[in-house]
């Protein structure tokens, strides 16, 4: 770190950029920078992310013995359309329907504009979003509604509706994340605030998968409950990130993690989710309380 001095000329304020940094990234006379605010104020300086064309991906599956899983097809289809690119097309071995693909929930709750040819998959444009720290909070309200929709009589499609929702919702911050990490877009976040939003949205999708699994026992219906009302303080959490009310949002999850009932398989899976949930802020909060005595 180095202090430099802030110049005037009349109405107008400089400061020299250091030599090593318009070296190390090509900056000359003509060059244009980026100047954006921080969330916490400060002023950004940075080469243009959008200098040059978004990238065409192109992968081609090796010849074999001619088995071709589609379960490893979704993952690459996920996985392109996840990276910053304009387009992607994946060639494949053999020949494939989308009907073997729709089975696959994930991808098609989350990806909209795939198209599937005789050996080929491809996707001309993807989406882009500025605000994952937005969707997280609608995905946490999200879960919450699904649990309250399970606790009553309302149709189960409307359950699932949520979960693919959640689903496409957790696709979305991954793709954001992914995006910023690479410069490849501007972002009012820092990294360390992507890295801990694209965990918790992670969390809460596999949080939510297994709450659609509940077996409709008087155990799985209280369970449902508990993380109903942890839902809603895990939204208090996220508006100050305070260590002091995070701790008691973990103490909470503490409780009702020792009311499950350690035989219960279902109760063992949520219970994981759960503490990797808290886990995750009691970081995040620990690394703001550390940003803070800067």
């Amino acid at each position: 770190m180095e202090t430099r001095k802030v110049q005037r000329s009349g109405n107008t304020f400089y400061l020299y950029l250091p030599a090593s940094w318009c070296k190390a990234n090509r900056i000359g006379n003509d060059s244009q920078l980026i100047l954006d605010m921080s969330s916490e104020g400060n002023l950004v300086v940075s080469t243009n992310p959008q200098s040059g064309e978004e990238k065409q991906l192109t992968l081609s599956f090796p010849e074999n013995d001619g088995k071709l899983d589609t379960r490893l097809v979704n993952m690459f289809i996920v996985a392109s359309y996840l990276n910053p690119v304009r387009s992607f097309k994946i060639k494949l071995n053999k020949p494939i329907s989308s009907l073997e693909i729709l089975d696959q929930k994930r991808l098609m709750s989350s990806i909209e504009f795939v198209e599937f040819g005789d050996d080929a998959i491809s996707c001309e444009s993807t989406v882009s979003v500025e605000d994952p720290d937005i969707i997280l909070k609608t995905m946490i309200r999200k879960v919450i509604n699904m649990t309250r929709v399970m606790q009553t009589n309302e149709a189960k499609e409307l359950v699932y509706r949520y979960e693919e929702e959640i689903d496409r919702s957790n696709t979305l911050v991954q793709k954001s994340a992914i995006s910023s990490l690479m410069f490849k877009r501007p972002s009012k976040l820092r990294h360390i605030e992507l890295f801990y939003i694209a965990l918790l949205s992670k969390g809460l999708e596999g949080l939510a998968d297994q709450l659609i699994l509940s077996p409709g026992t008087k155990q799985g219906k209280a369970i449902i409950s508990q993380i109903q009302a942890l839902l809603l303080n895990l939204l208090k959490c996220m508006e100050s990130l305070d260590y002091r009310t995070v701790s008691s949002f973990a103490e909470e999850v503490l409780s009702v993690m020792d009311s499950f009932d350690e035989k219960d398989s279902y109760a063992a899976r949520v219970k994981v989710l759960l503490q990797q949930l808290s886990e995750t802020l009691i970081d995040w909060a620990v690394t703001s309380e550390v940003e803070s005595k800067k």
